[in-house]
């Protein structure tokens, strides 16, 4: 994943990072990087695991975590929506059950090569 429009999750276990960015295909992609001995010894190596978001389910995410106020005039909405993402999910798996909590349809992608 690669791109400017990418934050990083405060993450909760260690060997792992996580991460939330706006990929070139306009998707919003929550990401779960694993480096732990667990992942070398079952997996055989680093991995990713993927939360993929459409633009529908970017609107929804967004208009669920936005508070009632109005954005900004002119506001970017993927750079309010990371920010708000950031804000309220420590990583990958608090935003998996957020989104499966509010019903919101993803993708899920596992990248065994990371």
């Amino acid at each position: 994943m690669s791109t400017d429009k990418r934050v990083k999750l405060r993450g909760v276990l260690d060997h792992t990072a996580s991460s939330a960015e706006i990929d070139t295909a306009g998707d919003l992609v929550v990401e779960l990087y694993d480096f732990s001995d667990d992942a070398h010894t079952w997996l055989g190596n680093d991995v990713a695991f993927q939360l993929v978001l459409d633009a529908a389910g970017k609107d929804a995410v967004l208009q669920r975590l936005r508070s009632a106020d109005a954005a900004p005039a002119g506001a970017d909405n993927d750079e309010l929506l990371l920010g708000l993402v950031q804000e309220r999910f420590c990583d990958y798996y608090a935003m998996k059950q957020w989104l499966e909590e509010q019903g919101i349809p993803y993708r899920k992608v596992f990248e065994p090569w990371a």
